[in-house]
Order: C-alpha cells, then sequence, then structure tokens
C-alpha cells in the first residue's frame, strides 16, 4: 500500500529527502551538505551536479532509514532554492559553468555599464537604473562580460536556461520534463509577475531565448516521472514549490494579511496580499502559487543573511563548536554587553555594499556576549524586513516562523517584544518541506486546500513580555550601529 510521500527540500548550503506519511508526519530524513564556491568577492556559486548528486543520495539513504521498499512510496514532492540560475547543454547534460546563486552580487557592479550601453537604453528605456531588482539578469550581464567564453557558448542551438528546480526536475526525468513554477519564476526578477509572463524581451536581449526557458506549470501538478534509476522504482513528481512560498503554503498563510517569517540561511519576510498584483514600497512583489486555478501575490522583504551568519560564526570564526551550543552561550549573560553585529555578510537595508560587524567590543566582553550579540543580529536583521512591512500599513497581529534558526527560543521571544506580535512556531521547523508534501498530497488526492490548517502543529507562541520595551530600545541602538556598516566604501 502507498502509505509515503517523498519530500526533496533543495537548499543553498544543504540538501534533505523526507518521507511524510498520509497523516502529513516525517517519519525519516537524510541530509548532505552542499559546497558553496566564492571564486571572487562577493561571488557565490554552486556545482550544479554536485547538488544532484546529493538529490539521488539522500533520496536512497532516507528510503534504506525507513527501511521501506520504494514501491510504499505515493509520489514525490519538490522544494528548492530560489533564483539560483545556470546554463545546460541538453545533449549532455552538463552545465556551461558553476550556477550563480542568488546571494551572489556581482552584477551590481556592472549595472554603470548598463546605464551608459546606449543600445540597452534605447530598447529598453529607464530600465537600467532598476535592474538591480532584476536581479539575475544584471547578474548574467556581469558574468557575460568577465566571461566572453560563456557568453559565446550560450549562443548554441542545445543550450537550456533556468534556476535549479529546472535543472534539478530535468535531471530527475531523465530530460523529460523541463519545467518551473509560478513561485520560482516570479521570485528571479525576470518575471513580470503582474502579467505573469516571463519578460522575455529584456532576457533576450542578455542572450536568455524563448526556447531556452522552461514551461510554467502549478505548483500542484504533474512534473513528469522521476527516473527508475535513482530508486529502482519511477515514481510521480507531484510538485515543485519555490521554498519560501512553500513554507508559507504549510503555515497557512492562505489568505490575504497573513504572514511568516523564514529564518534559514538568509532571512525572508513573506506577506500574502491577496489575488490582486499590488506593491508595498520596500518589497517586491512575487507570484505566491498557482493552486487549482487559484493564484495569490506575496510581498517579500529578504536578507541575504541569517543561518548563514551563524554558519560562518561556527565554522571560520570559530565562535562556538555547535549550534547546540549557542542558545546556553548567549543565555548565561544578562545582555550583549554593548556589543552590537551586524548581519551584513551579503549587504544589508539594501545596500550590497555594506559589511559585517562587531561593534562596541570592550576588555570585559566575553565569548557569549559575542555569541548572545549574534543572535541578537540576526533577529534584528529579520524585524527590519517585518518593520518595512509594517511602516506601510500592513499590521501582523500573527507571525509563523519557521527555518533552523527559528529553533532558537532567544530569537523568537526578541521577535514578539519588538513587533508585539504573536509569534507562533510550529513542532517542526521544516515547514518547506511540508508545503511540497502537503501540494503533492493534494495532487495525489490524499487532502484539499481546506486541510492544510489540520497540519499546522504549532510547537509554541511567544507573546510580548515585561521586557518589551527594554528589547525596543536595543533594537533602536542596533539599527544606529547597523547605519555606520553601510555605503563601504573605504
Amino acid at each position: 500500500m502507498k502509505q509515503y510521500i517523498l519530500v526533496i527540500d533543495e537548499g543553498t548550503t544543504g540538501v534533505r529527502a523526507l518521507l511524510f506519511d498520509r497523516d502529513m508526519k516525517i517519519t525519516a530524513s537524510a541530509y548532505q551538505t552542499l559546497q558553496l564556491y566564492y571564486p571572487g568577492p562577493e561571488q557565490i556559486e554552486m556545482n550544479a551536479e554536485e547538488v544532484y548528486d546529493g538529490v539521488v543520495a539522500v533520496c536512497r539513504e532516507v528510503v534504506k532509514k525507513q527501511g521501506i521498499t520504494p514501491e510504499e512510496i505515493a509520489c514525490v514532492g519538490t522544494t528548492y532554492q530560489r533564483a539560483t540560475w545556470l546554463f545546460w547543454d541538453k545533449t549532455t547534460g552538463k552545465p556551461l559553468r558553476n550556477a550563480v546563486t542568488w546571494q551572489d552580487a556581482r552584477g551590481i557592479y556592472q549595472k554603470q555599464k548598463l546605464v551608459e550601453n546606449e543600445a540597452f537604453n534605447a530598447k529598453f528605456p529607464g530600465l537600467a537604473p532598476y535592474l538591480p531588482g532584476n536581479w539575475i539578469l544584471l547578474n548574467l550581464y556581469g558574468v557575460t562580460e568577465t566571461e566572453p567564453e560563456f557568453a559565446k557558448a550560450i549562443e548554441g542551438e542545445n543550450i537550456l536556461f533556468g534556476c535549479m528546480e529546472s535543472y534539478i526536475g530535468w535531471r530527475l526525468t531523465k530530460g523529460a520534463v523541463h519545467a518551473t513554477t509560478r513561485s520560482s519564476a516570479s521570485s528571479t526578477g525576470a518575471y513580470v509577475a503582474a502579467q505573469d509572463r516571463w519578460n522575455t524581451e529584456a532576457m533576450e536581449f542578455f542572450g536568455i531565448r524563448k526556447e531556452m526557458l522552461p514551461e510554467i506549470r502549478d505548483e500542484s501538478g504533474d512534473f513528469g516521472m522521476m527516473d527508475e534509476e535513482i530508486l529502482g522504482v519511477s515514481l510521480p513528481i507531484y510538485s515543485s514549490f519555490a521554498d519560501q512560498q512553500s513554507a508559507m503554503f504549510s503555515q497557512n498563510c492562505l489568505v490575504a494579511d497573513t504572514g511568516k517569517c523564514t529564518l534559514g540561511t538568509g532571512a525572508f519576510m513573506d506577506f500574502n496580499i491577496g489575488e490582486t498584483f499590488g506593491e508595498i514600497p520596500g518589497t517586491y512583489t512575487a507570484i505566491t502559487w498557482r493552486i487549482n486555478g487559484q493564484k495569490c501575490f506575496l510581498a517579500e522583504g529578504l536578507s541575504n543573511t541569517a543561518g548563514a551568519c551563524l554558519e560562518w560564526a561556527k565554522d571560520q570564526f570559530h565562535l562556538f563548536d555547535s549550534f547546540g551550543d549557542m542558545e546556553g552561550m548567549a543565555t548565561s549573560v544578562e545582555d550583549n554587553g554593548g556589543v552590537y553585529f551586524i548581519p551584513a555578510l551579503a549587504g544589508i537595508m539594501n545596500d550590497s555594499s555594506a559589511k559585517g560587524a562587531y561593534l562596541g567590543i570592550r576588555p570585559h566582553v566575553t565569548n557569549n556576549h559575542i555569541m548572545r550579540a549574534t543572535l541578537e543580529g540576526v533577529a534584528f536583521g529579520a524585524l527590519l524586513l517585518i518593520e518595512t512591512i509594517a511602516k506601510n500599513g500592513r499590521g501582523l497581529k500573527e507571525i509563523s516562523i519557521s527555518g533552523g534558526v527559528a529553533k532558537s527560543s532567544l530569537i523568537a521571544q526578541i521577535l514578539a517584544n519588538v513587533t508585539g506580535a504573536k509569534i507562533i512556531r510550529p513542532k517542526s521547523v521544516e515547514a518547506t518541506a511540508l508545503g511540497a508534501a502537503e501540494a503533492a498530497a493534494i495532487r495525489e488526492g490524499w487532502m484539499t486546500m481546506e486541510n492544510v490548517a489540520d497540519y499546522l502543529d504549532i510547537d509554541r507562541v511567544y507573546e510580548p513580555d515585561e521586557n518589551a520595551d527594554a528589547w525596543k530600545e536595543t533594537f533602536e541602538k542596533w539599527k544606529k550601529a547597523a547605519e555606520r556598516t553601510l555605503k563601504w566604501d573605504i
């Protein structure tokens, strides 16, 4: 009997495979770290073939862990990091170069060349100054400007373009399906969300032809059959969901004026603005999903680094030995000792030039103070996103949180105290994987969208406490410290 849904959750720093039962409970999981490459300043890449090998490895491992046969799996659900792009040869399956991740910022420094490009401005008058919001095209321009051999290679007839979900899906189906979804495409900046279409005119200027583009499909739909070589049996792939939208779905943010904050590698605040396209200053608008013919939009603010800061603090700064140590270190002291951490490892406050910093270090400061300042800084970085939405008259009485960083009770309590909202943490912070499982289950016929709320098991609700005013004051001090790291050009 078919008892399980296999979910592939491919993120920036790792890939996970999970098995969900019919009650949408995780019964087993397997994880593998993914390698990031840093070929130059503010350049962050991935080897897409290594990512695919990791996907296959964790799928096999999780089935072995659960002790089941692949025949017991009903279908596969998938969820992916967004906007990490690549080109590949469809005859060989080989990428033309490493994938450029969503954190990569090299294209910002090519902007002035576009402003001065007469051909570009004649075809797209007024677009160049706003192109940083259309970051895939700007980064592609940055790569082709510095890599003429790559620029020539993408002119080939057998070349496909896509983000990681399209490449992995193409590989999983042995080249049978080249597809993406609105949640993924509209998060690239190269998709016109208001008109629900690729910005093909601008894309062609940068070398992305229509025939290279993946087909747009609904998040809960048919994405082909996973090749039997992977698990020994061919399985239908019934969902493909952009990670932030997937988490939003599983956390029951299905109607307007509901929102969630994901604290994973980066921090993302997503706010459902309903079925009509709209804009909130300081955020960008994407399509949340289209399922069963229903489409809605979200406003999103993002910070490139949240959990990435903690990984850096552990692996590069050697501030602590394991993630289990963080909370104990941070709460062993009463305050941050006057230290403020700015988590700008890849920019902050819409300033890609900003740099990370510890400010206020004095002789009495210990590792524990620095650890506390680090966690506070990650929380405050997320609060900037929430504040942007609140300033525009869209109040949030409840905010669902997810992602590995959401396990920190200190961070969750800071969010509650500063926002004044209820912070809801589910029992499982694997909200992204759950959304993909639910979307696949809808296609499989195991549930409907009306059942989504039934599977949201709450672990804890954090509400403002007696320290709320003090935390608001600390947040204001942190913002003043953060201003000192902006426009970093020594």
